[in-house]
């Protein structure tokens, strides 16, 4: 039985580049950046002779995990949100205009634009929900 949510990981290209982006825009606080190698890491990720660099980030009641491949890491995949395996994080902001330009003035980069929703649960929701932004990482 499942008791609690404990966090959510992303693999990116550079760890220290997500981490700068989450901490100094995003108000995340670094509990750990470290090496993790051995034959017990590539038994539990499932590539063998992994090693890579770990983040973890707490904030805004969230734990995230951002993973780096060094030496086995794969060619880069980021592609449409329609692709299967894409994911994202939402969070409820104060000023959506001025959280999404601080994104973009960090290097993030735009998928989507702000609009209101105007099908499903979510119907009427625009201004104060969250837009589409990929983060830099």
């Amino acid at each position: 039985m499942i008791r609690t949510f404990d966090h959510a990981s992303f693999t990116v290209a550079d760890v220290e580049r997500a981490v700068a982006f989450w901490r100094d825009v995003m108000g995340f606080t670094v509990a750990d950046v470290s090496l993790r190698e051995g034959d017990w890491l590539g038994a539990v990720v499932g590539v063998l002779g992994a090693r890579c660099r770990i983040a973890h980030l707490h904030g805004h009641g969230t734990h995230l995990e951002f993973i780096q491949y060094l030496e086995t890491g794969g060619a880069d995949v980021t592609g449409p949100p329609n692709r299967p395996g894409t994911a994202h994080v939402a969070f409820v902001v104060e000023d959506i205009e001025a959280m999404t330009q601080r994104m973009l003035g960090a290097g993030a980069s735009e998928q989507g634009r702000i609009t209101r929703c105007s099908s499903g649960a979510a119907v009427g929701l625009g201004a104060d929900a969250p837009p589409t932004v990929r983060y830099p990482g």
